[in-house]
């Protein structure tokens, strides 16, 4: 096997001019995609093609490549007793990428209504001209000529006729413009969704080498083209509450290349070589003495504030009454590979992935999530219970951070984002609203005293809770609620029945754990006194 990387060869460094046909002595190759190795951004190439040798030197050149090819990457082996001489790379502007059948059809649909507009517009214009011509001569005939009053009457009622025959005449023709420039319209949006797979011109790979005897030869050509990637994407559902969540894991890879990815073989990479691989080295830190700021009067000027970390915690997905129909994906069989640095998913069966630069989904790997699930109720905030699910044991299942569609008892609840950047060993899945569990919030009744002692008035405030589980099945439920913190010495807050929850004094949030049985119901409560100086009045729920 001969092996030969461009980068080993100083020649092949220089790019050839583009060239109205091969030069003489040189012999066009065919190849075609065999594999395609997808990172999350770029995709390496593979092409293989067969050709018969002739002894002695001779030059090959690999037609109809992607002119995204990025040329230091490119690389040439084969298997024969040849010797590979050089790799040149060169872009071909006269010879295009194939044009596709849609793009064609859309083109002389196109065509066709921009000729007629053009038909309807110049029978509006006939239109326009007999009105001025008519308008002109009547103009004139009642300035020179002598008419009667029963003449002019007449050349009055014709003229009338004529011009309502002309309004009529240009409406309709505006009218036909309008619908044919609607749909021409349509057919250019459509159009230009397909712009990724318009003609482009084209690349080649030059080959130099040398053969003792006539063979017939192999070739393997391999590049990197940046415009391409895959995203992962995940479908969670639970059947129901008790058994495990199964997890698919789905790709979307879009080919923007300009060549077709038909029935190749191919992998998913989570690296990204756009990023580069060489570790970034510190440098000497010098202290620099700031500059003074100029001043302005009383201008104040206010230090920007650091931004807020993002939350980890997975958004509250909103039930939908109705099941949503998700796009369809193709799952397949895959095999996974363990790089040193990287995690690649191998596809077990031939893929086709047009260049069209749309997303394609594939499914790439299901999962048995173990769950567990509990309900989570604000009632200060919302009536309605929130039903998750706490997975464990996806740290070993090789997952990358991305949406996730997520349904539950064959329903679809919304779409969500696994937030895997950060180690954690629980991941929570909120599965939506649960009207089968309800709790009711409401004021104590004589809880409102607002007792003055010296200066200082003191309220007494208290909530009462109810819940009510409505399902066959028991739950386990997480109440929270809160009560006030003080914002000044003077002002003071005093829990006075936490009503068995647990309390965080430095947030003040009172929370409460519990099993609720079928049809159940629980009673909670809590209440706070406030005491503040009755000059100084504040807002108590």
């Amino acid at each position: 096997m001969n092996t030969l990387s461009i980068r080993t060869v100083c020649a092949s460094l220089l790019l050839i001019p583009s060239m109205a046909f091969a030069a003489e002595g040189e012999k066009p190759i065919t190849s075609k995609v065999s594999e395609a190795k997808v990172f999350l951004a770029g995709a390496q190439v593979s092409r293989t093609a067969n050709a018969v040798i002739p002894s002695g030197p001779s030059t090959l050149v690999f037609t109809g490549l992607t002119q995204s090819v990025d040329p230091q990457s490119i690389q040439v082996t084969g298997k024969g007793g040849y010797s590979i001489l050089s790799v040149n790379h060169r872009i071909n502007y006269l010879t295009e990428s194939p044009k596709k059948k849609e793009i064609t059809d859309l083109q002389d649909q196109i065509k066709k209504l921009e000729h007629d507009w053009n038909i309807e517009n110049g029978v509006q214009q006939v239109w326009v001209n007999e009105e001025q011509l008519l308008l002109k001569n009547s103009a004139v005939g009642g300035q020179q000529n002598g008419l009667t009053a029963t003449q002019l009457q007449a050349v009055n009622d014709y003229v009338r006729e004529r011009m309502k025959a002309m309004k009529v005449g240009w409406l309709t023709q505006e009218e036909k413009k309008r619908v044919i420039g609607e749909e021409a319209d349509k057919l250019r949006q459509q159009l230009a969704q397909l712009q990724a797979q318009a003609p482009q011109p084209t690349s080649e790979i030059v080959v130099e080498i040398d053969s003792p005897a006539e063979v017939n030869a192999t070739f393997v050509l391999t590049y990197f083209v940046g415009n391409a990637g895959w995203t992962p994407a995940y479908d969670l559902r639970a059947k129901s509450v008790g058994q495990p969540i199964e997890l698919l894991m789905k790709a979307q890879v879009v080919n923007s290349t300009g060549e077709d990815w038909t029935k190749v073989e191919m992998s998913l990479s989570s690296g990204n070589p756009t990023q580069g691989g060489v570790m970034p080295q510190l440098q000497t830190w010098m202290l620099e003495q700031p500059m003074p700021r100029p001043n302005y009067g009383n201008v104040r000027y206010l230090e920007k504030a650091p931004a807020a970390a993002p939350s980890v915690a997975m958004d509250d997905a909103m039930r939908k009454d109705t099941y949503e129909e998700m796009p369809a994906y193709t799952e397949v069989m895959n095999t996974t590979v363990y790089r040193t640095t990287t995690v690649e998913f191998a596809i077990d069966v031939p893929f086709t992935v047009p260049a069209d630069g749309i997303a394609h989904t594939v499914g790439v790997k299901t999962h048995s999530i173990p769950s567990s699930f509990k309900h989570y109720c604000t009632p200060k905030l919302d009536k309605d219970a929130f039903l998750y699910a706490r997975t464990t044991g996806w740290e070993e299942l090789n997952l990358l951070p991305g949406q996730a569609n997520v349904f539950f008892e064959g329903t679809y609840v919304g779409q969500s984002f696994l937030d895997l950047s950060r180690p954690q060993d629980t991941l929570d899945i909120s599965l939506g609203r649960d009207k089968g569990v309800v709790v009711e919030r409401v004021r104590r009744k004589g809880a409102d005293d607002k007792a003055v002692v010296g200066g200082k008035r003191t309220v007494l405030r208290g909530w009462d809770l109810t819940v009510k589980n409505n399902k066959s099945t028991a739950i386990d439920l997480e109440v929270r609620d809160q009560y006030p913190l003080s914002p000044r010495s003077e002002i003071e807050v005093k829990l006075e029945d936490k009503g068995g929850a647990e309390v965080n004094d430095q947030n003040g949030m009172l929370t409460w754990n519990m099993k609720v049985e079928p049809k159940g119901i629980k009673k909670l409560g809590f209440s706070y006194t406030v005491k503040h100086p009755k000059d100084q009045p504040v807002i108590v729920e």
